[in-house]
């Protein structure tokens, strides 16, 4: 919560996540969860499996354009909170984290 309070973490909700892809944003989704989770269980929304240890290795699967929206999330979002730090340290300005990840989404998910 500091760091949300402090803006180190700009967080967005699930209920936003799901109406900007309900307008047809353009979003990229990152899932910083391990294979094994992203196997048992995942959203099915478009979202781009890299997890947290390879992030830095894959930067090249991320936009180009460094302004595009990127929203980062894994289980509860820690991961996905330190893939955003990771992703802001190397460019990207839009970058934001579901609030919650995974667990958060009220909506159907593809498993």
């Amino acid at each position: 919560m500091q760091n949300k309070i402090k803006g180190r973490l700009k967080g967005v909700s699930v209920v936003d996540v799901k109406r900007k892809l309900d307008a047809g944003e353009k979003l990229f989704l990152l899932d910083a969860r391990g294979a094994d989770e992203y196997e048992a269980m995942r959203l099915g929304i478009g979202e781009t499996l890299i997890p947290l240890g390879a992030v830095r290795k894959r930067l090249a699967e991320l936009p180009a354009d460094k302004n595009a929206e990127i929203i980062c999330f894994c289980k509860i979002s820690l991961r996905g909170y330190e893939a955003a730090l990771i992703l802001e340290a190397n460019g990207w300005k839009n970058v934001r984290v579901m609030e919650g990840g995974i667990m958060a989404w009220p909506y159907p998910r593809e498993k």
